[in-house]
């Protein structure tokens, strides 16, 4: 879990430098120029952007009173429920004006085979994608989806009664305005907070806007997640005794007290007395008071030097190190119920089959231990195989942070960038079997004279510059990231930090991909505030 930050720079200078663009990653890293920090409807629009449910245009305009075809929402509201899609075009199309080859015909089909659209369907069997959409048929489609996710028995009730109680409850001016074979299912994504009138009325029959679809696919969403438990994982390593009593609220705590100490050409051993990860005066307390906590208890097992792909070939040093692993393993005194391998730096694609070679070996070694694997984003570092990796281990941790990229000011971890690295992530890992790794960490640029220096501050210090008078700070879109800004004797200065509410925003992605937890390094780092937000999800 430690920082792989100058080896991401390194990587990421090489494709800037070839592309002569900002960023070199195919994501939105910029602000809508017609989106701004006054209008109601930022956080929706700039959340859908971060997990790809919306797009903006070429010109970094997210246009939000422009109009919806019926295609368009149709695409949002299928991805945002993250229905199974067959974008093949295999089979006979079932909307001859949605034809296979088109870009809605995943999506539209999607929907129709649920019901959710067969209202739309005229007598000539067209849907007419093109066609803006009202607010009326928003709300039935919605409604419908809704619908699905109750038993039988409470969607009769509420279609012979519930929406009708709830249309008196309304009392719309323009109610009478709804079709009347629609009403039933409208007025359910009203019920479910998902659309909502005005004291104007409802309006069912004025189209869609942009910036109204985001509000409603995000509500969707926020219904979907809300209730959804995921897995909580803290590190408890480097300066993490404040955070003792923190246990309880977890599910599992991983003790970073070991590293591989790689010596010699067939030679290796698990050390837990050198190096930051090594075993902690007072060790004794930590581990029972995860005993008395009732949480799962992981060693991880750290390395990041650069002949890590050597060790990987070196068959008698690995030998040596599961042994050693094994002794540790079994020792009552710590009853470590897992494993969490922490080998950071493999960029070549040539050590993957090396390093799941030494997964199933250790597997062997310690049989009764449940293993987790901590892994990069996969942008360039290749020596992971991730399908590999996932099918081994019980538990992956994604590390989607460290992004940090000095020259263009790109923080640790940005909100997209996560979201990208998850869902390439998903592509070879299942998500019953991934958390999402959170790092509480903070990235300084001080400028003084033309010339920018970088920094990583202690989470202390930014707290109390946080404290400080004559500082700006806000929620940085899209980066979902707290900025902060302030000048003084030294220069200017500009940080982005990683604090409560950009700590929610990651848990809430982690919860849209039902992803089966998130985990925290280090728990030392957390604030008081960071815990409570941990209590109540």
């Amino acid at each position: 879990m430690s920082v792989f930050k100058k080896a991401v720079q390194t990587a990421a200078l090489l494709v800037l430098a070839s592309s002569g663009t900002a960023y070199a990653y195919d994501v939105q890293l910029k602000p809508f120029t017609d989106v701004t920090d006054q209008d109601w409807f930022r956080n929706e629009v700039y959340s859908l952007s971060a997990i790809g449910i919306i797009d903006g245009y070429s010109d970094l305009t997210y246009k939000p009173d422009g109009q919806l075809t019926r295609e368009a929402f149709i695409k949002l509201l299928v991805t945002a429920e993250q229905v199974g899609v067959d974008s093949s075009g295999v089979g006979t199309a079932p909307i001859p004006d949605v034809e296979k080859g088109r870009w809605s015909y995943p999506f539209v089909t999607a929907a129709f085979e649920r019901k959710w659209i067969d209202f739309l369907v005229n007598e000539h069997g067209l849907f007419n994608p093109e066609k803006v959409i009202t607010r009326e048929e928003v709300a039935t489609i919605v409604g419908k989806s809704l619908l699905d996710r109750l038993p039988q028995e409470a969607r009769d009730r509420w279609m012979a009664q519930g929406w009708q109680d709830e249309q008196g409850k309304r009392q719309f001016i323009d109610g009478p305005a709804f079709t009347e074979t629609l009403r039933g299912y409208a007025y359910y994504a009203v019920n479910q907070g998902v659309m909502e009138g005005d004291e104007t009325g409802f309006h069912p029959q004025q189209s869609l806007t942009r910036k109204e679809a985001a509000a409603i696919v995000y509500r969707l969403i926020e219904q979907q997640t809300a209730n959804r438990e995921i897995e909580k994982t803290g590190f408890y390593a480097i300066r993490s005794y404040p955070a003792l009593d923190r246990m309880p609220l977890l599910d599992k705590v991983t003790f970073g007290w070991s590293n591989l100490a790689y010596t010699a050409p067939g030679k290796a051993q698990l050390s837990m007395t050198e190096t930051e990860y090594k075993l902690p005066s007072g060790w004794e307390e930590a581990v029972q008071t995860a005993n008395a906590s009732g949480v799962d208890k992981d060693l991880m097992v750290y390395y990041g030097k650069s002949d890590l792909q050597e060790f990987l070939k070196d068959t008698p040093a690995q030998e040596a190190f599961l042994s050693s692993l094994e002794a540790v393993m079994k020792d009552a005194r710590y009853g470590f119920t897992g494993v969490t391998m922490d080998l950071e730096g493999l960029k070549d694609s040539s050590s993957a089959p090396d390093y799941v070679r030494l997964l199933q070996a250790l597997k062997k070694a310690v049989p009764a231990a449940k293993l987790t694997v901590a892994v990069p984003p996969d942008y360039y570092y290749k020596g992971y195989d991730l399908q590999g990796i996932g099918a081994l281990a019980d538990t992956v941790i994604l590390m989607a942070y460290d992004f940090t990229h000095d020259d263009s000011k790109l923080p640790s971890a940005p909100l997209p960038l996560v979201g990208d690295a998850v869902k390439r992530t998903l592509l070879a890992v299942p998500k019953d079997k991934l958390v999402l790794g959170i790092s509480k960490q903070a990235n300084q640029w001080l400028t003084a004279g033309g010339v920018t220096q970088t920094y990583l501050p202690d989470i202390a210090s930014v707290e109390q510059r946080l404290a400080s008078p004559g500082i700006s700070q806000w929620m940085n879109v899209p980066y979902f990231l707290r900025e902060i800004g302030f000048q003084d004797e030294r220069g200017s200065h500009d940080i982005y930090y990683e604090d409560t509410a950009s700590i929610e925003k990651k848990i809430w992605l982690a919860q849209f991909y039902g992803l089966k937890g998130v985990s925290f390094w280090y728990m030392g780092n957390y604030t008081e505030s960071d815990w409570a937000l941990i209590e109540r999800k």
